[in-house]
């Protein structure tokens, strides 16, 4: 599965990361499949956090915990979603991980794929006209290339223009989340919806 960070403010962003990827760091030690790491494809500033985001139907087969009834489980399902919250883990109000999944994702045959099906459906679809520029920040593997990081970064940017930011993550299993990163060998900071870096 794809995971998405959503932090409600900037003025929260740094320990939001922080917390984020403590939690995220030790879901991957000691919950589940080591070999299915789930990858962590952005960050998202978002007020909100994962309210009115679209969900996928967690009811299986002859389950009542939806109110469906066993004769038939489909009955009164919302209709299936190509990229939806499949579930997430919060904190006061300040950041929310969620964990993607849905029929478009698992089409997808990369993280970049992956990244623009969220920023297409979730992010862009979502994000009111007035949001603050740079309200979505790309997370890349610690693996990923200076030559990848760069391309994914002017193809997203190009896309959209207004929302991507123009730093970004990195997500290490073992280490967590740093950042954010910039162009300059300067370290980075968020500041009213972009990252700039330090003087």
């Amino acid at each position: 599965m794809s995971a998405l960070l959503l932090i409600s403010s900037v003025d929260h962003a740094e320990v939001a990361v922080e917390q984020a990827s403590d939690y995220l760091v030790h879901h991957r030690r000691y919950g589940g499949d080591p070999a299915q790491r789930d990858a962590l494809l952005g960050i998202w500033i978002r007020r909100e956090l994962d309210a009115d985001l679209p969900t996928l139907f967690p009811c299986g087969e002859h389950v009542q915990t939806c109110g469906c009834a066993v004769g038939d489980p489909t009955e009164g399902r919302p209709p299936a979603v190509p990229v939806g919250i499949r579930t997430s883990s919060s904190v006061s109000g300040l950041w929310s991980l969620c964990w993607l999944d849905g029929s478009a994702l698992r089409e997808a045959h990369n993280p970049h794929q992956r990244r623009r099906l969220i920023l297409d459906v979730l992010v862009q679809g979502a994000a009111p006209a007035a949001s603050l520029p740079g309200a979505f920040f790309p997370v890349f593997a610690h693996t990923d290339s200076r030559d990848t990081v760069h391309a994914t970064l002017t193809e997203l940017g190009s896309r959209y223009p207004r929302l991507v930011a123009t730093h970004w993550y990195i997500d290490d299993p073992e280490q967590g989340i740093s950042g954010p990163c910039g162009t300059t060998s300067a370290g980075c900071r968020l500041a009213r919806g972009t990252a700039t870096t330090r003087p």
